[in-house]
């Protein structure tokens, strides 16, 4: 199940996760130390001290990829080590990358951050359930919707066994949830997987094409992403595994369980990718941040995405961490963790993935360490 668990680091409180897929290959501009590094004894202590499988970690800057480093294993109890191309199951990270596609279609002119649910949805404005008419597209990026969550296993559960291309499933689920009623008023900051499936159906109606074909076409083409859906070994038997941490005790996920993202909720966590890949999207916004337009979108779309509403902007958390200005997420399934962390005044973002979740105690050391090691990095360019 996708969890909604609180962490608290370095005064930030983590709020939400997911998950996603992808294959890959390593950009140009990676610097792969032969020699162990600062960042990488970093990886190596975080792996070793919290017993994850593997971790990696990645620094970055508008201009491009510092380093990428990577230690310990793609499965436990086996010698594989892994590496930056291995792919990651990004949870819900992946959510920023389903806005920021929408993004795009908003400065196409396809689409407007105040379109309301009776105008994305004409075909059962009749059905609709009158506190949803008015909801606009922005509030479903920013859980303000009203929207139930879906974060948990009997939420997944409930949901009904919709037949038909991954479109038409999201389709028909977006319309049931749209004519029953809503958890609450719109305007409320309530974490909801739900509200990004529902953006994403809105794209695919008005543009004909599917989620995955606008991802494609839009945001991973353009940055020169490889990246995949489900987990990572559906993409080959090298890829690494995901790991439960229950006790102390490491388990393998064996995905062939029927544990996976339901398919209506893809948009809000399902995506696969290796942290070098990641690293381009990460730069992208980094960039826009600093007022640097990218390949995606332009930099005036990038800040926008960054506008929060109430305590979410699109896809990010925007919180003073450190004393600096810091957009950041979390994305877990259970099995995988990743983060990211963006100070563009000091001109910096750290990507920290690791391939076991469900010790809390780990994922506050992973962060609290990106935390500081956005510090060294910062004092190495301020120097």
């Amino acid at each position: 199940m996708v969890l909604v668990t609180t962490v608290i680091v370095a005064g930030v409180t983590a709020l939400p996760a997911l998950r996603a897929q992808a294959p890959t290959r390593l950009s140009r501009d990676i610097i792969i130390p032969a020699r162990p590094t600062g960042l990488g004894m970093s990886a190596v202590s975080l792996s070793e001290t919290w017993h994850l499988p593997a971790v990696e970690l990645c620094v970055v800057r508008a201009a491009g990829t510092v380093e990428a480093v990577a230690a310990g294993v793609r499965k436990v109890g086996d010698g594989d080590p892994a590496q930056v191309t291995d792919l990651f199951h990004l949870g819900s990270m992946t959510k920023a990358m389903t806005a920021t596609m929408i993004g795009t279609l908003v400065q196409k002119g396809l689409l407007s951050w105040n379109m309301t649910m009776a105008q994305a949805f004409p075909a059962f404005v009749g059905q609709m359930t009158p506190a949803y008419r008015s909801v606009t597209l922005e509030q479903l990026l920013t859980h303000t919707s009203g929207l139930p969550r879906y974060t948990t296993d009997p939420e997944w559960a409930s949901i009904p066994r919709f037949t038909g291309t991954p479109t038409a499933q999201r389709l028909a689920f977006a319309r049931m949830l749209l004519t029953t009623s809503p958890i609450g008023p719109p305007g409320v900051y309530r974490y909801s997987n739900a509200g990004f499936a529902v953006a994403a159906a809105i794209a695919e109606r008005v543009t004909g094409e599917s989620w995955e074909q606008l991802m494609q076409h839009d945001l991973f083409g353009p940055l020169g992403i490889h990246a995949a859906y489900g987990w990572p070994l559906l993409s080959g038997a090298d890829e690494l595994w995901g790991h439960r941490i229950k006790g102390g005790v490491v388990t393998p996920h064996d995905p062939a369980d029927g544990y996976k993202v339901p398919t209506v909720l893809a948009p809000a966590g399902d995506v696969s990718m290796s942290i070098t890949d990641y690293a381009a999207f990460a730069r992208l916004h980094l960039a826009g941040l600093e007022g640097i337009d990218g390949a995606v979108g332009s930099s005036v779309l990038i800040q926008q995405l960054h506008q929060p509403v109430l305590e979410y902007s699109c896809g990010w958390h925007e919180q003073v961490i450190d004393g600096i200005p810091t957009s950041w997420h979390r994305g877990t399934c259970d099995t995988f963790d990743t983060y990211v962390l963006l100070q563009p005044s000091r001109d910096v973002g750290l990507i920290a993935f690791t391939n076991a979740d469900g010790d809390n105690a780990a994922a506050q050391a992973l962060f609290t360490e990106m935390v500081r090691l956005a510090g060294v990095y910062a004092a190495r360019q301020a120097g």
